[in-house]
């Protein structure tokens, strides 16, 4: 249908499925100016004649299933190309010299492919260029000094992401040789930052600012004129020391990502100020002191809060006003005291709750059942991931011993842990409902009586442990109908430490005159801690999985109806510290 239109000059099939073979009949005259193929649907080796139109100004190939690699030389001078989207492919070789040396090229778009080798940037002859992107999935390498980039006068985005370069750059002399400059990405790319704190010119335009692991050993005063800064990510660096007080005059801020490092000192309250923040997280430093009341206000307009692993102490902040969007709360790894504040049932959107490993006491706050409940049900058919503030979460889980990693949480991906603590009562008949069950880990607790036959409904479960438990009588034949799926991995250890259970997969065998022995009740209150599976992350699109922690720690047997009348979507991990 193409070979018709020979003077045809703009063709924009966007989000139009089209065939590889249809592509490969386009036979246009170099009139084309302007050829847009974003998400096509397009599979096949990409054709390296497109790259010969001589007039083309916008070049689109992006989000399509393109293989192969670039033309080393090119048969025309591209001297009107200026935007050239190839990301999201499947293409692989080594960058051409060409692509550096266009004189009008102003975007260049690669990232997501997987492209290798080293990047001929001392080819670069192009001040012409506004956005550079190399990252993610490509293996680009080579040493990289920052003079090589004093030529890109006009760029404003420079993204390296996840790459393999190395070198040292200092921070100072790249932004003030880049004066337009509005975004840095250098996370996880190989190169060593340092700052000299001289106060070179920075683009007040400036808005984000990503340098996670890259050896940052200070926290930079450049920081303080980046007025519109929206996103900062400094994790996993070396940064020590107390942060600066002019961090909250960032006040345009709506996520901020310090965690990872060596910082010390008290929460610095002007970060309360920074009253468009949405996601703040300083996990794994050493903060100390408690944690101001302000933190209570900022509690209504984040999305997630994470101070996890730090060295605070006193009380949990009350919420002060409604909390209607935070979705992630975590604090684990401190030394809280006191009770969860009834302040937090204003949370309705609460996805995760880590309080674990702290020092908090109290009888289990009811009302967390009822927060999850619009949360627990997903009729979507795609993969779901939890996610909060940009961030998929993973989680580490000990079963049997043996830690399991997942790097994501799928929707219906159920793991219920509630190893390590002071239980007591009947494991309720509810367990049955949770039909996406794949690790129940109860074991050393005090659960007493006998097994439920519910056990036998969990067709999917893949680990279980009810070890080292008071629990008597015969291992129901239920659990039968899991043999032959999963009951081949439920030996004997996920039984052992029960003095008083006997069968199969026990060598203990049951007699006819066996007697359900007298369930002692257990007046005394169990305190508890709540220790959380650890939370990592990585970026992508955001979906939604819903994870829920419920636990009922009261005189009553019947505490696991709680968890399994909020549905079955749900992970659960609560323990009393205990296990390393």
């Amino acid at each position: 249908m193409f070979q018709n239109f020979t003077n045809l000059e703009q063709l924009s099939l966007r989000g139009v499925n089209i065939s590889s073979v249809l592509l490969d009949r386009l036979n246009i005259s170099s009139s084309l100016r302007l050829l847009n193929l974003f998400q096509t649907g397009t599979k096949g080796k990409l054709p390296h004649y497109i790259f010969n139109f001589r007039s083309l100004e916008t070049l689109t190939l992006g989000v399509n299933d393109f293989t192969g690699d670039l033309p080393s030389e090119i048969s025309v001078n591209l001297k009107h190309l200026t935007f050239l989207d190839l990301q999201c492919n499947k293409l692989n070789g080594t960058l051409p010299s060409w692509l550096f040396t266009s004189p009008s090229l102003e975007y260049l778009l690669l990232w997501n492919n997987t492209f290798s080798g080293k990047v001929p940037f001392e080819s670069f002859s192009l001040p012409s260029l506004k956005k550079l992107y190399l990252s993610h999935n490509n293996q680009l390498a080579g040493q990289i000094d920052v003079q090589t980039f004093r030529q890109l006068t006009n760029l404003t985005v420079l993204d390296l992401l996840f790459s393999n370069f190395s070198g040292e750059l200092e921070l100072d002399t790249l932004l003030s040789s880049l004066k337009n400059l509005e975004s840095l990405r250098l996370s996880y790319s190989g190169f060593s930052v340092t700052t000299n704190n001289t106060n070179h010119y920075v683009n007040p335009s400036f808005r984000y600012l990503q340098l996670a692991s890259c050896k940052l050993k200070v926290f930079p005063n450049s920081f303080r004129v980046m007025k519109q800064l929206a996103y900062l990510d400094l994790n996993s660096n070396l940064i020590q020391g107390p942060l600066p007080p002019t961090i909250g005059n960032m006040s345009n801020l709506l996520s901020l990502d310090i965690s990872s490092n060596l910082i010390q000192g008290p929460f610095p309250p002007s970060i309360c100020k920074l009253s468009n923040l949405q996601s703040l997280d300083m996990s794994n430093n050493s903060f100390g002191g408690v944690i101001p009341e302000c933190v209570g206000s900022m509690m209504s307009r984040l999305y997630m809060i994470d101070l996890g692993t730090n060295k605070f102490h006193g009380t949990i902040p009350n919420v002060l006003n409604e909390c209607l969007f935070l979705e992630g709360f975590i604090l684990n790894g401190n030394q809280l005291e006191g009770e969860v504040p009834h302040s937090l049932s204003k949370c309705w959107s609460l996805k995760v709750l880590d309080l674990g490993d702290n020092k908090l006491n109290g009888t289990f706050p009811e009302w967390l059942g009822g927060l999850y409940l619009q949360n627990m049900v997903s009729d979507s058919t795609k993969l779901e991931y939890l996610s909060m503030g940009g961030k998929y979460y993973s989680m580490i889980v000990v079963v049997k011993d043996v830690q399991l990693t997942s790097t994501k949480l799928l929707v219906g991906y159920t793991i219920v842990d509630l190893s390590n603590n002071r239980f007591e009562g009947e494991i309720s008949n509810t367990i049955g409902s949770l039909n996406s069950l794949k690790v129940l880990n109860l074991s050393h607790n005090n659960l007493n009586g006998e097994i439920s036959n519910a056990l036998g409904k969990l067709l999917g479960t893949e680990s279980l442990d009810l070890s080292w438990n008071q629990l008597i009588g015969e291992i129901p034949q239920s659990l039968a109908e899991i043999k032959g799926t999963q009951f081949n991995t439920f030996d004997e250890s996920s039984f052992k430490g029960n003095l008083g259970l006997c069968g199969l997969p026990l060598i203990k065998k049951c007699s006819e005159h066996t007697h359900k022995q007298e369930l002692e009740s257990h007046e005394e209150e169990s305190g508890f801690t709540w220790e959380v599976v650890t939370l990592g992350y990585g970026c992508e699109t955001l979906l939604g999985l819903v994870m829920g922690y419920f636990m009922l720690s009261t005189r009553k047997v019947k505490w696991f109806n709680v968890i399994a009348d909020a549905g079955e979507h749900m992970i659960l991990v609560l323990s009393n510290g205990a296990l390393n």
